[in-house]
């Protein structure tokens, strides 16, 4: 089989929507606003028709130094082939080697949870890419928050009592505006070079449209009416993604995120979703994530770097210089 590669502009968003979310992989990321507002562009591999698609798999793009390069976007935790049927490890193979042939240069490709079992039988005879193996957490929502709160753990009961000692008021709205300068003044700092403005220009975009379809809640934590944390949840097909948040000082040590994300949960009673926490490979974030119950879920990233000298060396050492970025949003 042969995927065939076509444009954005060749891409009917009603039937590739309806796809994705009759998928076995359904996930948000995948939708086309949503890879119309986090890539530079992008395009899509399909079989074994664009009118009657059975897989697809989205390709972020953009262009560095003249080359096509496949990227993962911020905001965007994985993507993948999104198939109808249980993927065959043909199939996987056939789109990973159209990918091989293609293009040249793969900074960043990550593949949903659902393709990891095709990926680490094919990542165990494939040479050409380079394989990695990545974690986010997921946790079970059942509809039983008493059930929920007894899974937590008792370093996370603890804090979550601390945090409501210092009543906190948690607050729903509709601004994005003091979450993104709360993670400016307090987490890019940490960030080598800094944060390109584009990326909060993106997330506000990304949050309006959320917004608009009533698909993303953003929970802010004051003290004395001042903001201090936040948190935005994007809720989808039955998944919830902790997508963006961040804390000054005062909110980290207050315990902020946990009274926020313990009252999502509570508004949570009676639903049944998976919570994706979207994990960073950071272990004293992955720990705070497992104390609220949930378990680490395996999924793969790719790369490729098939450039000459020495543009191979500049975009191994760019790769090198900004892996933290992504971690930290």
């Amino acid at each position: 089989m042969t995927p065939i590669l076509v444009e954005r502009a060749q891409i009917c968003d009603a039937s590739w929507n309806e796809h994705i979310c009759k998928s076995l992989q359904c996930v948000i990321y995948a939708q086309t606003f949503y890879l119309d507002i986090v890539c530079e562009s992008w395009k899509a591999l399909v079989w074994p028709s664009i009118e009657h698609p059975e897989i697809v798999m989205p390709l972020p793009m953009q262009r560095k130094m003249g080359f096509k390069v496949i990227y993962q976007p911020l905001f965007c935790q994985y993507l993948g082939l999104f198939s109808l049927k249980p993927l065959s490890a043909f199939e996987l193979e056939s789109f990973i080697r159209f990918l091989s042939w293609e293009f040249s240069y793969i900074s960043a490709y990550h593949f949903n949870p659902e393709n990891s079992v095709r990926m680490s039988e094919f990542a165990s005879v494939k040479s050409d890419f380079q394989f990695f193996e990545k974690h986010t957490h997921w946790l079970q929502i059942r509809g039983d928050y008493a059930e929920m709160n007894a899974d937590y753990s008792r370093d996370r009961k603890r804090n979550l009592q601390r945090g409501k000692a210092l009543n906190w008021q948690i607050q729903a709205s509709a601004d994005i505006d003091p979450l993104i300068t709360l993670f400016a003044e307090n987490q890019t700092e940490r960030i080598p070079g800094g944060v390109n403005p584009t990326a909060f220009i993106r997330l506000k975009a990304l949050f309006n449209s959320l917004r608009a379809r009533r698909q993303g809640e953003i929970y802010y934590a004051l003290y004395n009416g001042q903001i201090h944390a936040g948190i935005l949840v994007v809720e989808f097909a039955g998944r919830a993604i902790y997508l963006f948040n961040a804390a000054d000082r005062q909110g980290r040590t207050g315990n902020a995120r946990t009274l926020m994300l313990d009252q999502y949960f509570r508004n949570c009673n009676g639903k049944s979703l998976i919570f994706d926490f979207e994990s960073p490979e950071v272990d004293s974030i992955a720990g705070f994530y497992k104390s609220f119950g949930s378990k680490p879920v395996l999924f793969y990233a790719i790369s490729q770097n098939g450039l000459w000298f020495p543009f191979k060396q500049i975009q191994n050492w760019r790769k090198r210089f900004f892996r933290t970025i992504q971690g930290l949003f």
